[in-house]
């Protein structure tokens, strides 16, 4: 049979009655039904026929005066004819096409390989700023566009991919060769003042000085100048001048310290959750309400994995402890002290090389709380080097 026959139903019959074949096959000619694989036989003749037509047989057979006998039923509405009576049947079938299209719209998967130095997690988030998560519609995808965006927030990613198939992506990248420093050996440098200050010792490796001990420099003031006068022969020769230029500087920084401290402290028990999370959607597991007021958040997400790569379903798991704001005043004391190691951690981070010689801080208090001006006066070397040709 062919899938035509297939698609619309057929019906095998056999004409029982011994005589009136041929009566009975001219009269479906003049009614118009299509018979075929008419084949002759001992108990009677057999004939396929539409399923659909198979009624329309009863006027030929009455004035053929025979009977029919159904051999075989075969098709797809036949098939069908089953599911008449069983609408859930039929309801759960529709259903599960609208679910899988439907789920077929989302992503479900995202793979990422090639990160070294990128932390995976925090391009994760970066992905799914820009739509690319499980559980996200992906109906505004677009690979080139994203690929644009993340280059541009990762300078240090040379060549990405971003590739979906079906719904599953797979993020292929890689990241910049991270090049060592190489020092340029070429062209004439000289020493200049990186700040203001009073010189008190010079050492010169190579090049001219032009100041020399007790005199007060201004940033940016040529200290050693990379021409070196050659005597014997009478002309000025070009070095790479180094060397170091110790100074005594002075800096003026300073830090405000607030009369109140803002504390946050536990106040009750801690309360433990779960939640499903589908596509995005979380369905809490437990029965237990969250505590009243302000909550300390604290949780792990774990993503199920199927044949090794991960789909979007995941278990939440959430702790959740009741905190209150308690504000404590700060005496004098206590500002003054915290104002003091504020200060010693900005030396150590801004002048790590630098010898200190002298302190001097002044306080000022105001109703909010004091501000603490330090002066230092240091000893370092100030001697930068500045490129001055090829």
């Amino acid at each position: 049979m062919s899938v035509m026959h297939w698609l619309t139903g057929w019906v095998r019959f056999r004409v029982v009655t011994p005589k009136g074949g041929e009566r009975f096959l001219n009269s479906c000619a003049r009614f118009g039904i299509i018979l075929w694989q008419v084949k002759p036989g001992e108990k009677g003749m057999t004939a396929c026929v539409r399923a659909g037509q198979y009624k329309l047989l009863r006027r030929p057979a009455k004035r053929a005066k025979v009977r029919l006998h159904i051999l075989k039923r075969r098709g797809l509405p036949l098939k069908l004819a089953h599911l008449r009576g069983r609408p859930g049947l039929v309801a759960a079938f529709a259903l599960f096409w609208i679910v899988l299209f439907g789920l077929g719209q989302f992503f479900w998967t995202v793979e990422i390989n090639g990160c070294k130095r990128i932390q995976e997690p925090a391009l994760r988030t970066a992905l799914a700023a820009q739509g690319v998560a499980p559980g996200i519609w992906k109906g505004n995808f677009s690979a080139k566009e994203i690929q644009l965006k993340i280059m541009k927030k990762y300078p240090q990613i040379s060549w990405i991919s971003i590739n979906n198939h079906g719904s599953d992506v797979d993020v292929q990248l890689t990241e910049k060769d991270t090049a060592p420093p190489v020092a340029d050996q070429k062209g004439w440098y000289e020493l200049r003042a990186s700040q203001n200050g009073k010189v008190t010792e010079i050492h010169v490796g190579a090049g001219t000085a032009v100041v020399k001990k007790g005199d007060g420099v201004v940033k940016g003031q040529l200290l050693v100048s990379a021409a070196v006068e050659n005597k014997d022969e009478k002309f000025m020769q070009l070095y790479h001048a180094a060397g170091t230029v110790m100074a005594e500087t002075t800096h003026t920084f300073q830090v405000s310290v607030p009369n109140h401290l803002t504390q946050w402290k536990t106040c009750s028990d801690s309360v433990e959750r779960r939640s499903l999370r589908i596509f995005g959607i979380q369905i809490p597991l437990s029965v237990q309400l969250p505590p009243q007021g302000t909550l300390k958040r604290a949780g792990e997400l774990t993503t199920v994995r199927l044949c090794g790569k991960e789909i979007p379903l995941s278990v939440m798991r959430e702790t959740l402890t009741p905190i209150q704001r308690i504000i404590h005043r700060r005496n004098h004391q206590e500002m003054k002290q915290e104002a003091m190691r504020m200060l010693e951690n900005r030396e150590k981070a801004d002048f790590p090389k630098a010898e200190i010689i002298k302190r001097k801080d002044s306080v000022k208090t105001s109703p909010t709380g004091i501000t603490v001006t330090r002066q230092i006066k240091c000893r370092e070397n100030i001697a930068e080097e500045v490129k001055i040709s090829q």
